[in-house]
C-alpha cells in the first residue's frame, strides 16, 4: 500500500521552485498532508508529486503553499 511508504521516500525529494533540491523536513511537515490528499498516486515520484501539488495550488494549506514562494 502507498500510505505504508515511509515519510522520507514519499517527499524525500519535493521540488521547490524550479530547482532541484532534497525537501527539507519542514518543507515535508507542510505538505504531506496535502500531498496524501490531492496526489496520493503521484507520491512518492517528487517531480510528479511536486506537478501535482501545483495543480492544486488554490486548495493546498497555506503551509504547503508558502513552501514554493521561498
Amino acid at each position: 500500500m502507498r500510505k505504508s511508504l515511509p515519510l522520507t521516500a514519499v517527499l524525500s525529494a519535493l521540488l521547490v521552485g524550479s530547482a532541484f533540491a532534497q525537501g527539507t523536513p519542514e518543507q515535508r511537515r507542510a505538505c504531506k498532508d496535502d500531498a496524501y490528499k490531492y496526489c496520493p498516486y503521484d507520491v512518492p515520484n517528487p517531480q510528479k508529486t511536486e506537478a501535482c501539488l501545483r495543480k492544486y495550488m488554490q486548495a493546498l494549506s497555506a503551509g504547503c503553499r508558502a513552501q514554493f514562494h521561498k
